[in-house]
């Protein structure tokens, strides 16, 4: 069988370090002109225009520009493969994730990449939301790969005082620890956080206040990061509220074999973050059917879709 995939590999992070004002107009870029990702679509087709007889072609989101430079060349009449998968676990138009949709007039990029390929691939039942009506009989649920092979744990033993973690960016207001901080400076009890986070200025305040109960990290490679958090008492997710897509972070959490206490930033449930300090990890949340996750099951149902 011959597969091909095509995805964008550049860093999207490529304008940090940049004054507020640069940012704010790079956003504007990107927000109605879809800048810088937008310059991928004719390099994309060149390099596929002359590609031909796989069985398989697997675009893969973000950027949503490899999608819409694949659904150009089907439209011009070119296939590159028996089936193409538009793999896509963020809508682009349908989107509950940016602060503000996509202008109208790229909803055709949109629909016509949604019209000609075969299956439309998305990593959770709840992503069908971001799709329009007419394409989700394409929609195929493939949950997102994971190669379990690699994960290393250390062995876990119950640590003194309530020790535990939280990995990832935040939003402000809808994806946010600081409420949670809040409420441990006024239980005032002993605990360690640590914080493996880019945005660790939003946190300066609360280091000052809390000292060595609070434990700012950089990022770290994953493997090394997964491995830190198995020996946490439990891993802590803050709930964006985002119903089309599924963070990737909490089947890693999962991965760590730790339980995992998920609240929701807008509305934190003071009892359930009390039983976890306590040791009562009871409510934690549990991700279903791990094995789902594992990349050689993943692969499989990929292939299954060239029968």
């Amino acid at each position: 069988m011959k597969i091909c995939q095509y995805a964008n590999v550049k860093g999207r992070n490529q304008f940090t370090g940049i004054s507020i004002v640069d940012r704010l107009v790079f956003r504007g870029l990107y927000q109605f002109f879809n800048y810088p990702d937008g310059l991928n679509i004719k390099p994309l087709m060149r390099v596929l225009k002359n590609e031909s007889g796989y069985d398989l072609m697997i675009t893969i989101a973000m950027p949503h520009s490899v999608h819409w430079a694949m659904g150009k060349l089907y439209n011009k009449g070119v296939r590159v493969a028996k089936r193409w998968v538009a793999d896509c676990g963020d809508p682009f138009m349908l989107t509950e994730s940016n602060s503000f949709r996509p202008p109208f007039y790229f909803k055709p990029l949109e629909t016509r990449w949604c019209r000609l390929c075969d299956y439309i691939s998305v990593p959770t039942e709840k992503s069908y939301g971001g799709y329009y009506p007419e394409f989700r009989d394409k929609i195929r649920v493939i949950p997102q790969g994971f190669d379990f092979s690699v994960i290393k744990r250390k062995e876990y033993v119950r640590n003194s005082i309530p020790t535990f973690a939280y990995s990832g960016s935040f939003i402000p207001g809808r994806r946010d620890l600081r409420p949670v901080l809040d409420g441990l400076i006024e239980k005032n009890v002993d605990f360690e956080l640590h914080v493996y986070t880019s945005q660790m200025g939003l946190f300066s305040s609360y280091k000052e206040r809390l000292g060595n109960k609070l434990q700012l990290h950089e990022n770290i490679p994953r493997l090394e990061l997964l491995e830190n958090l198995s020996v946490m008492d439990f891993l802590l997710n803050m709930d964006n509220g985002i119903t089309v897509q599924t963070p990737s972070k909490l089947i890693d959490y999962a991965l760590t074999g730790r339980p995992i206490l998920s609240l929701n930033s807008c509305a934190i449930d003071e009892q359930r973050l009390s039983a976890f300090m306590n040791g009562d990890y009871s409510e934690q949340y549990v991700v279903k059917n791990i094995e789902q996750y594992n990349i050689t099951n993943v692969a499989q149902q990929f292939l299954d879709l060239c029968k």
